[in-house]
């Protein structure tokens, strides 16, 4: 793989890097049978700055069949973090929920429980810096005045609030319980908000077994703008895998915009495979990196379209 070239072939074709890309317009064209919902869960989160509390939201969205009182199924959870300017609210609208049950609607793809976080401290009352230039504060690593703590916020905030609320493998909320329901949870973004699913492996890899960072490379810590050598983005993607060798992972990474995102994925993913600590393929079971990469422009709405290709594949081992 690392001597294969990129091939980029027309826009709209997929581009081929020993990828299989699904493109499914029936996401959007169809009118799904079953439809879910979307609840707004509340929570609240200190772990930023000493006697601060920071009242905070995430929109939940539970698919067709989730039966509040059928506590015997029990539910996989995908983290889903937007990217820069955005907010929870990007899939709260009918029109984008939509896209949401129609993953499931036809039954190839198993209902999971998805939702919709947020890095930012009040997307509200900061929305127009926030919808401007993305430099409202915020709790990752591109964050402004504050120490990147987001990971602590979901691991011991937004975690316990959600998989509590509703019908999730979680029977323990202690750090050990968590750990211990890892298998059934992922974390996954899309554009910076894949620069945060880097940061979450690298910072809580106990506690997510599954990844799938969108459209971004990892930053590994740094500004996004900083060059990043081989060494520093081995050394920040393969510190959790070595510090925890025995946990099983796998990292779904899914591409658009060939000019820019799929080249800086596809350099760092050139050299991050050839560590000894990744298996390349699309079988859980023996491999444990993937990249499927399309020809789409750069934007969070096509987010549900990266999910009918790596939701095949999350949760199934």
């Amino acid at each position: 793989m690392s001597n294969r070239e990129l091939i980029i072939r027309k826009p709209g074709e997929v581009i081929d890097f020993e990828t299989v890309f699904e493109l499914n317009p029936a996401l959007e064209t169809n009118e799904p049978a079953h439809r879910g919902r979307m609840m707004r869960v509340d929570y609240t989160t200190s772990v930023y700055e000493y006697g601060v509390t920071y009242p905070k939201y995430c929109n939940v969205y539970l698919p067709w069949c989730y039966d509040e009182n059928d506590s015997g199924r029990r539910y996989n959870v995908l983290y889903y973090q937007h990217g820069n300017t955005c907010d929870p609210e990007l899939f709260n609208k009918p029109e984008t929920i939509r896209l949401f049950d129609n993953l499931f609607d036809s039954g190839e793809i198993d209902p999971c429980i998805i939702v919709c976080t947020t890095y930012y401290f009040d997307p509200e009352r900061d929305a127009e810096v926030r919808r401007t230039t993305g430099l409202a504060p915020a709790g990752d690593n591109d964050s402004t005045g504050c120490p990147p703590n987001f990971y602590r916020e979901v691991v011991e905030d937004i975690i316990p609030a959600v998989e509590t609320r509703f019908h999730t493998w979680l029977t323990d909320t202690s750090l050990s319980g968590l750990r211990a329901s890892r298998d059934h949870r992922a974390f996954s973004g899309y554009s910076r908000g894949a620069c945060c699913t880097w940061y979450m492996l690298h910072n809580a890899f106990e506690f997510f077994r599954w990844y799938a960072p969108m459209s971004c490379m990892t930053t590994a810590g740094h500004d996004i703008f900083k060059k990043l050598t081989e060494e520093e983005v081995i050394r920040y993607i393969t510190a959790p895998l070595k510090q925890h060798p025995g946990l099983p992972f796998f990292i779904y990474c899914t591409n658009g915009d060939p000019e820019k995102d799929v080249r800086a994925m596809n350099e760092q993913l050139l050299y991050l495979t050839a560590q000894p600590e990744f298996s390349y393929g699309f079988d859980p079971a023996e491999n444990n990196i993937c990249f499927a990469v399309s020809a789409f422009p750069h934007t969070d709405l096509l987010v549900p379209y990266y999910y009918w290709n790596s939701l095949k594949i999350l949760f199934k081992a």
